[in-house]
């Protein structure tokens, strides 16, 4: 009997005869990027939406899968409002399913030689993430799919879990840094659920019910709510037909829409002073509201993060750390939630105010003249170095795709930055400076070591 090798496409799916009922899936969109590497989107009757590069110079791949929910969904949610729980979910996707018992996932993927294993949880996103040899994605697939569907989710193990996760709580509260970064968070927002730190409470998370893990799971791990992004050893033709096999079937689910509230202007400064028994020098913290990533200044305002804190010729290196007035100095403009910050580690007896005039000084600068060409261009070239080696390895361009996708809606817009870069003026840093900077509106946390007797 001759087996039929043909592929029909009927209404932009492409159904494999073997399995016609269920074998379907779409090719959305190919782009090619400016590499040279081929990038195609596909999507599953389901939701499920998957997104392939292929690379072929060496028999590797990196697998990830994003879920759009975070710390912002479960607080935003009528029947949770609380947070933690995206985190913890984060620990137990590792906890065992119906089929392998705790501790077989990490068994079996350290022995189809999987590497860079992990998950992260933020504000807006979960992903999950390793790197394997190409020939292993059946297997792998078959793993990450069964604990997508039937994660083991006892009361017995669920307990146990939040113990894990209360002792990562506490580790996080035993960093001065750490705190200064939630407090900062609390101060620049009012409303929105950013003030809210991912972790969640320890109330909070002992506080969970497996009622409550159970709606989570079966509402948020939904292929509609999912992501699988593919870097590396593979084709369309060998993907696709084990995407349909082991996540064509998962049923969709309704995922509740997490509408942000909007932030009220802020009009005065704000600031928070506190202190921490393991700090042993002062901690300074600075933030400005600035526009979310699809905005046009997000450009300018990359570049003037990277102007004042990357590279040895940058300000904050010249005025903070050259002058051990700090042994740590950074600015950056991050989105979800969207600031533009400072994060100052003082030397031990220098002063957060000390750095803080400096700091001002520099943004009175910035707002009182365009930077330099030299400058500018150092800046320039130094952030498109820093973006073309984060997308040089697989797994980097992986988590570059899957980041602005989950921030932005828009997988691309970290290519369409670069784009805008060569666009940008030294007119511009001033422009967003002037826009953005302003004192009147920014937070300012201080953390200090508990004075000595």
């Amino acid at each position: 009997m001759l087996r039929l090798l043909s592929i029909l496409f009927i209404g932009g799916f492409v159904f494999m005869p073997a399995k016609s009922a269920k074998a379907a899936y779409k090719k959305v969109e190919s782009k090619t990027l400016f590499n040279g590497d081929k990038l195609t989107e596909y999507s599953l009757p389901n939701g499920l939406r998957v997104i392939l590069v292929p690379r072929h110079q060496a028999k590797v791949l990196t697998y990830q899968i994003w879920f759009r929910v975070g710390s912002v969904n479960e607080k935003l949610d009528p029947k949770l409002q609380k947070t933690g729980l995206a985190h913890l979910f984060e620990h137990m996707m590792f906890r065992g399913s119906k089929k392998y018992p705790d501790g077989k996932f990490d068994e079996i993927t350290a022995r189809l030689g999987g590497d860079k294993q992990n998950a992260t949880t933020y504000f807006y996103r979960t992903n999950y993430f390793e790197s394997i040899p190409s020939h292993q994605l059946d297997a792998l697939m078959e793993l990450e799919s069964d604990r997508m569907r039937s994660l083991n989710l006892t009361a017995e193990i669920f307990e146990k879990e939040k113990g894990a996760v209360v002792g990562e709580l506490r580790r996080h509260l035993d960093s001065a840094g750490s705190i200064a970064w939630d407090e900062l968070m609390r101060t620049s927002y009012t409303t929105a659920p950013f003030r809210y730190t991912v972790l969640g409470s320890e109330e909070e998370i002992k506080g969970f019910t497996l009622e409550e893990a159970q709606y989570f799971y079966k509402t948020f791990y939904a292929p509609n709510n999912a992501t699988l992004i593919v870097v590396g050893d593979t084709t369309e033709e060998k993907l696709m037909p084990l995407v349909d096999k082991y996540y064509g079937d998962m049923p969709s689910q309704k995922v509740p829409e997490a509408v942000i509230p909007a932030e009220p202007e802020q009009k005065k400064e704000r600031k928070f002073e506190t202190t921490h028994p393991h700090a042993t020098s002062e901690v300074l913290m600075v933030s400005y509201h600035i526009p979310d990533v699809n905005h046009a200044d997000s450009a300018p305002l990359q570049l003037l993060a990277t102007h004042l804190s990357r590279g040895m010729e940058s300000r904050l290196r010249k005025t903070l750390i050259d002058k051990s007035i700090a042994v740590g100095a950074q600015a950056s403009a991050s989105s979800n939630p969207s600031l533009f910050e400072f994060s100052v580690h003082l030397a031990e007896g220098k002063k957060a105010e000390a750095a803080l005039k400096i700091i001002d000084k520099e943004v009175a600068a910035l707002r009182e003249k365009p930077i330099s060409k030299g400058d500018f261009e150092r800046a320039l070239n130094q952030e498109k170095l820093s973006l073309y080696d984060d997308i040089s390895g697989s797994s980097e361009l992986a988590n570059w795709l899957g980041e602005f996708l989950m921030m932005s809606g828009n997988y691309m817009r970290g290519f369409e930055i670069i784009d805008a870069y060569e666009k940008t003026t030294p007119k511009d840093i001033q422009r967003v400076s002037k826009a953005y900077l302003n004192k009147a509106s920014r937070n300012v946390v201080v953390v200090r070591p508990i004075k000595k007797g």
